[in-house]
């Protein structure tokens, strides 16, 4: 994972869609801190939280740097809070999810399979509740 996400970096792509991104991502707005959040909620989900970190970290804290000290900071915390929490949205976003949907699916017996569209009903509403709280709390 990690040869990927540097072979990844130097094709330049990631760096162009920051770019791209970066003004409408500024954490000293709400709105910049909701545009980051969403960012990092979707590639989460797309390629996993440990690359998206890896990925957007550098360039995240580098951004809130230029505001001040303290929205550094509090990138990192965003960053770190929207990642984990992202886990939970599908059962895409992270692999214990996989698992869990594996381990219900052999215990039909039970009778219920998690399926991806169950879980999605209960995944999205609960995230996206769940990172709202944290980024107001992180906001201060």
């Amino acid at each position: 994972m990690l040869i990927t996400v540097e072979g990844f970096n130097k094709t330049g792509i990631p760096n162009a869609l920051w770019e791209f991104m970066e003004p409408y991502a500024k954490i000293d707005h709400i709105s910049g801190t909701v545009v980051l959040a969403v960012v990092i909620l979707v590639l989460s989900n797309l390629a996993s939280n440990v690359p998206t970190v890896l990925l957007l970290g550098a360039r995240v804290a580098a951004s809130a740097a230029a505001i001040s000290p303290a929205s550094e900071k509090k990138s990192w915390l965003i960053l770190a809070w929207v990642s984990t929490v992202a886990g939970n949205l599908s059962l895409l976003g992270s692999a214990a999810n996989l698992i869990v949907c594996e381990q219900a699916r052999r215990a039909q017996h039970y009778g219920y399979n998690l399926s991806f569209w169950s879980h999605l009903k209960f995944g999205v509403p609960s995230t996206l509740i769940v990172t709202a709280i944290g980024l107001a709390l992180i906001r201060g």
